[in-house]
C-alpha cells in the first residue's frame, strides 16, 4: 500500500507517477486481473490515497493502453487477445532489435557485466519454478539492456502494453521446454552485445521476440481449446 502524504493531499506529477507505476506493476503481478473492473473507491482504499491522484493515474494508464476508463466508475484493466499479442510483439521486436543494436554500440564493460548478472538472475528464477519471479526477472533483464541504449521514447511506446503481456504470461504459463530456450536466447543476446556487433545484437533480439510471440500465441490457442 502506498502511504504518502504528498500523494494523498495534492497534485504533484511525481506522486501521480508513483501511483501509476504501482498500479501498472500490480497489473503485471496479477493483483488486478485482465478484464477486471477497478472502482475509484477500491483503488483509493488499496493504495491509501484520495480519489484525485487515482483518477489522474488511471488517465495516464489509459494513455498507455493498460486500462479503459469508465466515467466516475474507475477503470477496467484491458483484456488481451491473440491480435493484441501479435501486434505488441511485432512492434516490440522492431524496437528491441533497434535498442539491442544501440546497446552493442554503447555498452561498457560494466554494462556488460551488469547484463550478465541479470541473465544469471533469470536463470536462478527459472530454477525456483516460481512464475512470478521468472516474469519479473525477465522484465528487469530486458529493461537493463534497453536502458543502455538510452532511448526513453522508444521504451514508452510499448512499456505499458508489455505490462499486459506480463499479466497474460503469468496466467498462461510456459510451454514445455520454453524456459530452457529462453535461457539460451538470453545468453546469445548477451554475447552479441558483448561482441559489439550491432547487426548480430539486433538479429538475436528480434529472433528472441519472434519466438516469444509465437509461444504466446500457441498458449492462447491452446487455452481457448480447453473446456471451461
Amino acid at each position: 500500500m502506498i502511504m504518502n502524504s504528498e500523494m494523498s493531499s495534492g497534485f504533484s506529477a511525481p506522486a501521480y507517477a508513483r501511483l501509476r507505476d504501482a498500479i501498472r506493476s500490480d497489473v503485471a503481478a496479477g493483483v488486478w486481473k485482465l478484464g477486471q473492473h477497478m472502482t475509484l473507491s477500491e483503488l483509493s482504499s488499496h493504495y491509501g490515497v484520495s480519489a484525485n491522484p487515482v483518477r489522474e493515474a488511471l488517465h495516464q494508464l489509459q494513455g498507455e493502453g493498460v486500462v479503459e476508463m469508465r466515467l466516475n466508475r474507475g477503470a477496467i484493466v484491458r483484456q488481451v487477445d491473440a491480435s493484441f499479442v501479435k501486434n505488441v510483439y511485432d512492434v516490440r521486436g522492431a524496437i528491441e532489435g533497434m535498442l539491442a543494436a544501440e546497446a552493442a554500440r554503447r555498452a561498457t564493460p560494466a554494462d556488460i557485466a551488469r547484463i550478465g548478472l541479470f541473465v544469471e538472475a533469470y536463470e536462478d528464477a527459472v530454477a525456483t519454478g516460481e512464475l512470478g519471479e521468472i516474469v519479473q526477472a525477465n522484465r528487469v533483464l530486458h529493461q537493463t539492456i534497453n536502458r543502455i541504449a538510452d532511448n526513453p521514447l522508444a521504451l514508452e511506446i510499448f512499456d505499458g502494453r508489455s505490462t499486459l503481456i506480463d499479466a497474460l504470461r503469468r496466467t498462461l504459463g510456459n510451454r514445455p521446454g520454453r524456459l530452457d530456450d529462453i535461457i539460451v536466447e538470453h545468453r546469445e543476446i548477451l554475447a552479441s552485445i558483448a561482441s559489439g556487433d550491432a547487426d548480430r545484437a539486433s538479429r538475436t533480439a528480434q529472433q528472441h521476440t519472434t519466438r516469444a510471440r509465437d509461444h504466446m500465441l500457441e498458449n492462447i490457442k491452446e487455452a481457448a481449446g480447453k473446456p471451461a
